[in-house]
């Protein structure tokens, strides 16, 4: 099996194949069952964001999975920018693409509700791996950056994973952590605490205009030193527009992997087919833009995940 890393480079480093205002539809999708969120994180879209909450419609959810099956996806991702535990039917969602023949089904969870009865549940559905979004090394800390008081409910989670899994060889169980370069200290501990409890760990490099200071009186959202950050333009083009589609709770494809943002839905997969949303003009128009490295006037000239 590959590691989570590979599959995050695979994904975040667009193939060559893929790199054209026109690609074929992607091997891999996710799918938001929930948009609801129990967490505050400071760096997360959903923090901010106002829109109503809602989980996906059960024919619905199972139609898009049926629909990405036959478009050729391997990796199916059954969680977006919401908390996919806080959907009850996570497990019958797995099981239906499982029993659909989709090779990996995948999530990534702040790990609050990742209780053993639940996890026990999800791994009988046949998940291929869990990872655990574990962003603090302290309840202390971890209110703050989280915005409420989980820490030892997640980590206590988090270790009894491995326990819920026994002598099985699934579902890969990991971890990944917010990595602030002009503190990187809280990283490293985070990493010495939960690695034995885990099969991989990495880092999440933060992007955007916030970072988390700390000092001996008092934690603050600050603004990201100059230094430390990377332009939008060096990132550019966007791999979420040409490896991943990112499906709302509503059925919209997104062109965005961080922001509900109606501008940047390109189709309604409740009228229109995975792959005419996929070829649409709107989204072909867009690649063109990242492809020159020129967004100015598309809706991704304000990116939140650089200027939030």
């Amino acid at each position: 099996m590959k590691t989570i890393i590979q599959r995050v480079s695979e994904t975040s480093r667009i193939p060559q194949e893929l790199l054209s205002e026109n690609p074929p539809f992607p091997k891999k999708a996710k799918i938001e069952i929930t948009s609801n969120c129990d967490l505050k994180c400071f760096f997360c879209q959903h923090t901010y964001d106002d829109s109503p909450k809602a989980n996906i419609d059960p024919t619905l959810c199972k139609t898009l999975i049926k629909q990405l099956k036959d478009a050729g996806v391997e990796d199916l991702g059954l969680f977006w920018i919401g908390e996919p535990m806080l959907c009850q039917q996570l497990p019958e969602y797995v099981a239906y693409a499982k029993n659909i023949n989709i090779s990996y089904v995948f999530i990534t969870t702040n790990g609050r509700l990742a209780t053993p009865d639940r996890l026990h549940t999800l791994f009988d559905a046949g998940l291929d791996s869990i990872k655990f979004s574990f962003n603090a090394e302290d309840r202390e800390s971890y209110k703050k950056v989280c915005g409420v008081d989980a820490f030892d409910q997640v980590l206590k989670n988090l270790k009894q994973a491995k326990v819920c899994r026994g002598t099985n060889s699934k579902p890969a169980i990991y971890a990944s952590s917010v990595f602030d370069p002009s503190n990187p200290e809280p990283f490293y501990r985070i990493k010495e605490m939960i690695v034995p409890f885990v099969d991989e760990h990495y880092p999440l490099r933060l992007y955007g205009k916030r970072s988390l200071e700390t000092s001996s009186e008092a934690t603050d959202i600050r603004p990201t030193h100059p230094e430390e950050m990377r332009s939008l333009q060096q990132m550019l083009p966007c791999w979420a527009l040409f490896t991943e589609p990112h499906i709302s709770v509503d059925g919209q494809m997104s062109v965005c992997y961080c922001d509900h943002d109606p501008r940047l839905y390109v189709g309604d997969l409740k009228t229109t087919s995975l792959k005419a949303v996929w070829h649409s003009e709107k989204f072909v128009s867009l690649r063109q833009a990242h492809l020159a490295k020129n967004i100015c006037g598309t809706p991704c000239e304000q990116c939140i995940a650089y200027t939030r």
